[in-house]
């Protein structure tokens, strides 16, 4: 039985340190849980700041560089108004011309068509008034158009 007693008591005292354990743990729980956390950002405020003041200089460099890119992009005319309205008109000239032109040649033709038609009949209309009233010219063409 001695070993019975031995075994029991030292599961007694593995019990009654184990309890201990758990009284130490829960003491530290609540000690834990009551504690707390304060940071010290006493460090950390100029750090902070000196990021700050570095980003908003950033901020400002890049807004000085996109205003003078867009007043640079604003100014810049690729070519000078007046050359473009000249350029148009110019143009449009150059096709209001270029259709007179065609409407000129256009109206000449038919006036040289209608000319000749009425030169033509001129013509006939002499020749036959002329060999009306000359008989013996009249013989003599009839004469030379058997020949041919």
């Amino acid at each position: 039985m001695t070993k019975i007693e031995q075994l029991t008591e030292l599961l007694v005292s593995e019990l009654k340190g184990f309890e201990k354990g758990i009284v130490k743990l829960e003491a530290l729980e609540t000690k834990i849980s009551n504690t707390k956390v304060e940071l010290n950002l006493k460090e950390l405020n100029p750090l902070l700041q000196a990021l700050e003041n570095s980003l908003s200089e950033s901020k400002r460099q890049q807004e000085s560089y996109l205003n003078r890119l867009e007043s640079i992009i604003k100014d810049a005319n690729f070519y000078p108004k007046w050359a473009i309205i000249s350029f148009f008109i110019m143009v449009l000239i150059f096709f209001l011309s270029l259709f007179y032109a065609y409407t000129v040649k256009t109206n000449a033709i038919e006036m040289e068509k209608v000319a000749y038609e009425n030169g033509k009949t001129a013509a006939t209309d002499y020749i036959n008034l002329y060999l009306s009233e000359n008989p013996k010219a009249l013989e003599q063409y009839k004469k030379w158009a058997e020949t041919k």
